[in-house]
């Protein structure tokens, strides 16, 4: 349901209006639509044998399995001749693994004290995690690093994590990706390239932490915003609100009550809250990482604004106009969370969403409980994107655009906050490099 909005810029159109080779015998959850090859997905490092071609005794050299009863064998690619199915049984009660075996020559070799970007083209039945496992001389091998989760997919989808710097010590590497139980795992064109380079050109500095002083008092609002000549308004050096108002209370970022009505100066009569459009002055922010602590006092709705299953809180990425950002969901009045892209053009407010992934149900909002929430955004080698979320330190959902809808976003912009029909404090904002 489209929502009216006080200006152009303010985003009251819903973030959820759009609810938008080899056989499995399975049941998909939706997820990515299939996107065209990428040239430069396999360049770089060179994963041994990560397109499955060459094949010993009926399966692919330098793979194996691991997790119990399994089956692996070749199948239909995505592109090319062959991929890598991985089956587990009925009878398998743990996790299924496909990756790259110990066997000498087999490891990717890395360069310490650099970033990987691991990826893969997959289709699956249940949710799938990159892992990343390290080899030293000293300590063998160990497992090191377990990417976000990438949701069910029926089509060809894109999954691609990028490690923390290579360790002293560590000579190579290798890759797994990991299913449920009784899973069915497709994997082709494995690959793993130096993301260093491109991590570097996003970089800003010290990360950004604005804070709010002890008091309780208007930081800003839409009537700033939308009136820049007037001197009574109240503006902030650090934050632009296009919807709504925001205050400071004691130490946080407050929405103050849920209303729908028209904003003065002060916002002494009503806060237009109902639809919250949070963005910083900046707009530099590329490669980087948002966290807050947040508490939901309450949902609520208003006459021009009815209760719907997204309200709830969104953290922007990005932002580079309202017409063209992505948006992580990490708290909704249903409580499912679902990384989305906006494009230029279209019914919500001049613009279309497109779910990139899956909505993922479990993270249900407890109304006045803090919770740490945070949402990511990278660059990858290969010109993809990959944006993950995070609920109270547990990764619950990820997706790597690979130009759904439109090109994908890598210019630098603002980062910020959406709120519809909630009432909620925010503190600890900081945007951190990756």
């Amino acid at each position: 349901m489209a929502r009216p909005t006080p200006g152009p810029a303010s985003e009251g159109n819903s973030l959820h209006k759009l609810r938008s080779s080899v056989i499995v015998a399975a049941v998909f959850g939706a997820s990515l639509v299939a996107a065209p090859a990428l040239a430069a997905e396999n360049a770089g490092t060179v994963v041994a044998n990560g397109s499955f071609e060459t094949v010993v005794a009926g399966v692919p050299s330098c793979w194996a399995s691991t997790g119990g009863a399994t089956i692996l064998s070749l199948v239909a690619g995505r592109a090319d001749s062959t991929g890598a199915q991985l089956r587990g049984l009925s009878t398998n009660t743990a996790g299924i693994e496909l990756g790259t075996s110990r066997a000498p020559g087999c490891g990717t070799p890395v360069t310490v004290q650099r970033n990987y970007t691991i990826g893969a083209w997959y289709q699956a039945t249940s949710t799938v995690r990159p892992i990343v496992y390290a080899y030293s001389r000293a300590a063998g091998w160990k497992k090191w690093f377990t990417g976000a989760p990438y949701a069910a997919s029926s089509p060809w989808s894109r999954i691609e994590a990028t490690t923390p710097v290579v360790p002293a010590g560590v000579e190579q590497v290798g890759l797994g990706f990991t299913a449920g139980p009784a899973a069915k795992l497709v994997l082709d064109d494995v690959s793993a390239q130096d993301a260093t380079a491109v991590l570097a050109a996003g970089r800003r500095g010290p990360a950004f932490t604005p804070s709010f002083a002890d008091g309780n008092s208007l930081v800003t609002n839409e009537y700033a915003y939308w009136n820049p000549t007037h001197t009574d308004a109240a503006r902030s050096p650090i934050w632009e609100v296009t919807s709504g108002s925001l205050f400071n209370r004691w130490g946080t970022g407050y929405t103050g009550k849920i209303d729908d009505g028209r904003v003065d100066a002060r916002s002494a009569v009503s806060t237009d809250s109902s639809i919250f459009r949070l963005e910083t002055a900046e707009q530099d922010f590329a490669n980087v990482n948002v966290s807050f602590k947040l508490n939901v006092a309450e949902l609520g709705s208003t006459a021009r604004t009815p209760a719907v299953s997204y309200d709830g809180v969104h953290i922007w990425l990005r932002h580079s106009s309202q017409y063209n950002l992505y948006a992580a969901s990490v708290a909704r009045r249903d409580g499912r969370v679902v990384i989305k892209k906006k494009c230029p053009g279209g019914p919500s407010n001049d613009g279309t969403y497109y779910t990139l992934g899956k909505e993922i149900a479990g993270a249900p909002i407890t109304v006045g409980a803090w919770r740490s929430v945070s949402a990511s955004v990278q660059t990858n080698p290969s010109g993809t994107v990959t944006i993950a979320l995070s609920v109270n330190g547990k990764a619950l959902a990820s997706a790597v655009d690979t130009g759904i809808g439109c090109p994908v976003i890598t210019a630098p912009g603002a980062v910020g906050i959406r709120g519809d029909n909630a009432r909620f404090s925010f503190t600890e904002f900081s945007v951190a490099d990756l």
